[in-house]
């Protein structure tokens, strides 16, 4: 016999939600969707993601980190319920760029951390994606520097590697060089 998980009740975690675009568009989603949701305080930022989203209760951090930007966290959305809100979040031009889903491994960190992790994690995959475009550029370009391709090359699948991956700086330093060299 399987065992049957019960599903977790729906509900968004907002940070800073006066500064994300379309706030007030996505309130209206929120509520047309039937979604509850919580603006979290910069005094609750020590307290986990899963004791605000009221899966579990834990004793808040005494010192919480204070993202400076907006995030949305997702709890008990999946499949298909996630992705009408994504898809009507694009549609609607809501600008978000720190978006999570809550799991039961990040429910347990401190809401301000997860929220700066995920930045983090954001900032570097934006930085990848800018030097790939540039990559795929400059290899266009007959006669281009074949050694500074290379070295992009080498920090584009070190990403994808279980080498030590390459810093957000790293990757910016060898954009901004492909970049002025493309003109």
């Amino acid at each position: 016999m399987k065992a049957k998980i019960a599903p977790r009740k729906e509900i968004v975690l907002l940070y800073q939600s006066e500064k994300i675009e379309g706030s007030d568009r996505l309130f209206a989603l929120l509520t047309q969707m039937q979604i509850p949701y919580k603006e979290v305080a910069p005094s609750e930022l020590g307290q986990t993601t899963g004791t605000l989203a009221g899966y579990r209760s834990d004793p808040q951090e005494e010192t919480a980190v204070q993202p400076q930007t907006p995030a949305m966290a997702m709890g008990g959305l999946a499949g298909k319920r996630l992705d009408q809100l994504l898809n009507a979040m694009r549609q609607q031009q809501i600008d978000l760029p720190v978006k999570m889903v809550i799991t039961q491994h990040n429910e347990r960190w401190p809401f301000g951390t997860l929220i700066e992790e995920v930045g983090r994690e954001h900032q570097l995959f934006v930085a990848m994606e800018r030097l790939q475009r540039l990559c795929k550029r400059a290899q266009q370009v007959e006669g281009f520097d074949p050694i500074l391709i290379k070295r992009a090359q080498d920090a584009l699948s070190r990403m994808r590697s279980e080498q030590e991956a390459p810093t957000r700086e790293e990757l910016e330093g060898l954009s901004d060089q492909l970049e002025s060299l493309l003109g």
